[in-house]
């Protein structure tokens, strides 16, 4: 009776040495052959997921060639929904629905130049053990451990994976696929592969998990930030400070940057991260008489205001 006791306890145990000793039933994403936009050399092929009662345990079948592999995890403690403004594998991606609180990255097939990471303001370092080591046909295998200590232990997990170029560059394949990817230009992950790890709230990982049976596609409707109010106080200033207010329908960065009368660029103001309703003061003295263009800018470029302002001595 308590070696079956023994046995409820756990999962999988998975040896971080390089090989792949997941099971079949522990594939969490089958990714499509040959879907990658920069070629076979960067394209994504498994993610392995399984667990114990200390661990999560995530393995993944790659190739990449002088690019980066990052692995996305959702745990529900509330994340960021853009990876531009990461201090640490920027990327230009951004999340609608989830919100991804931890990040596992490598760059050019070297763990070394990686790691886990909490991503937070700046991005905390977590304890892991990991091993990424060449496998057969240009291929990469990478595993990792996590301990559930560092990450909590969640009810419900949800996952992307993707190829990246250099920091602030853009993605060519998901896992699981995404309809924003297209290999230039800005992506909107909206799809996630989720699954319940908790399905009886007892605040342990379940045992005997089939986790290709239980896990499953999601996607969410890609919502964009747009403003509800920028207003000037006061927008014809005859003294030092404008206040400034700002309300948008969902968080979102915003620059407000500044344009003479006739639409010519003179600089950026301010840069403001992750608001939703806010209001701050712009010291005017440096500015000279005459009539400009104040314009406010989401981070995703969905949303534009422009404001007229009168500068007077």
């Amino acid at each position: 009776m308590l070696y079956f006791l023994l046995l409820s306890l756990t999962y999988h145990s998975i040896i971080i040495d390089g090989a792949n000793d997941f099971n079949s039933d522990e594939i969490f994403v089958q990714d499509r052959n040959n879907d990658s936009y920069w070629g076979k050399d960067n394209e994504l092929d498994t993610l392995y997921l399984t667990w114990d009662r200390n661990n999560l345990y995530i393995g993944c079948v790659y190739s990449l060639n002088n690019n980066a592999i990052l692995i996305f995890l959702d745990t529900g403690e509330g994340g960021i929904d853009n990876a531009n403004l990461l201090d640490w594998y920027p990327r230009d991606v951004r999340f609608s629905g989830a919100k991804p609180d931890y990040l596992i990255a490598l760059w050019n097939g070297n763990l070394s130049l990686g790691g886990v990471r909490k991503l937070s303001k700046p991005t905390i370092p977590l304890s892991y053990q990991g091993e990424n080591k060449a496998i057969s046909n240009g291929k990469y295998f990478l595993e990792v451990s996590i301990p559930f200590s560092s990450i909590g232990k969640p009810k419900i997990l949800r996952i992307t994976s993707l190829i990246c170029g250099g920091d602030y560059s853009t993605s060519c394949d998901a896992m699981p696929d995404d309809k924003s990817i297209r290999g230039e230009g800005s992506v909107i992950i909206n799809t996630f592969r989720e699954i319940n790890i908790d399905s009886d709230d007892d605040n342990e990982p379940d045992s005997s998990v089939s986790v290709n049976n239980a896990a499953k596609d999601v996607s969410y409707e890609v919502i964009f930030p747009s403003f509800n109010l920028v207003k000037l106080e006061p927008e014809v200033c005859r003294g030092n400070d404008v206040e400034i207010t700002i309300s948008l329908t969902e968080k979102s960065s915003v620059n407000v940057s500044l344009f003479n009368e006739n639409g010519r660029f003179l600089k950026n103001l301010f840069y403001i991260q992750d608001v939703k309703d806010t209001t701050f003061y712009w010291d005017v003295k440096g500015i000279d008489e005459g009539v400009y263009i104040i314009k406010f800018t989401t981070s995703d470029n969905s949303s534009i205001i422009k404001k007229a302002f009168v500068r007077i001595k």
